[in-house]
């Protein structure tokens, strides 16, 4: 099985050139990583900023469908940004070691079944089908909140690039003392070439649908770091552009004594 690890071999850097080469790199990363940080966190407050706009140009006499319209707008901007940064923080939390798991013991298939009907109900243009193929409860000695996240991140990512109409395959199952969490779309793919680097920070290797970005590309990452938080690994796999893509999770199942 071919696993993804954040490891990368570097070798030696043995002269000026070399060294200056490693230098310019991390410093367009960094600027790159910057510029787009700046231009996902002032979408949203931009959005909050012209619906304020919007409520001070009403009438008195507004109706309330307008009002109720505006606020919901504004709502979801504010949960846009709120999430961003929130996944910035934990990502950050992961790297330095610093992310506190409060582990209970979790039936994660519940939990994730419970999440996919959630983002089903919400994504009216196309259909979520999921299959449960364990017959008993995928317990996992886990953060149930983190779990959430795994599963929220991979769902939202396949909907993200997949077009209008089109259907996500969800299945549950268990594999080797692990509880495997698939998610197959049909959308926009990722290059073989990209593969290795899906799951890295700031890493985009697809564009959304009518062609935009995804985002930042920080939520697989994420993904990744908080499977091996807990003991699991991920995957991900495609047959290439505009072939759909499959990602994986594999978390250890609770043993008891």
């Amino acid at each position: 099985m071919e696993l993804y690890h954040t490891g990368v071999a570097q070798a030696a850097l043995q002269t000026p050139r070399d060294i200056r080469a490693a230098t310019n790199l991390r410093c367009a990363t960094r600027d790159r990583a910057l510029a787009v940080i700046s231009h996902e966190l002032r979408q949203p407050l931009s959005i909050i900023q012209m619906n304020i706009s919007l409520l001070q140009r009403l009438p008195a006499s507004a109706v309330p469908l307008q009002l109720q319209g505006i606020a919901e707008a504004m709502q979801r901007a504010i949960e846009s940004q709120k999430r961003l940064i929130d996944d910035l923080l934990d990502f950050s939390r992961v790297r330095t070691g610093k992310l506190a798991l409060r582990r209970t013991e979790v039936d994660f298939g519940a939990l994730a079944l419970g999440l996919v009907a959630a983002f089903d109900a919400r994504w009216p243009s196309g259909r979520i089908r999921a299959q449960m193929q364990a017959d008993y409860p995928l317990i996992c000695h886990a953060d149930a909140v983190r779990l959430e996240q795994i599963v929220g991140n991979l769902l939202d990512n396949a909907i993200k690039f997949s077009p209008a109409g089109a259907e996500i395959r969800v299945r549950l199952s268990s594999e080797d003392g692990f509880a495997r969490f698939e998610v197959a779309d049909s959308g926009c793919g990722i290059a073989h070439e990209f593969l290795p680097h899906v799951f890295g920070l700031f890493s985009q290797g697809g564009s959304g649908e009518g062609g935009s970005r995804g985002g930042l590309g920080i939520g697989l990452a994420l993904v990744h770091g908080l499977a091996v938080a807990h003991g699991g690994f991920v995957k991900a796999t495609s047959a290439g552009p505009g072939r759909g893509a499959e990602f994986n999770v594999w978390l250890p199942l609770h043993r008891r004594a």
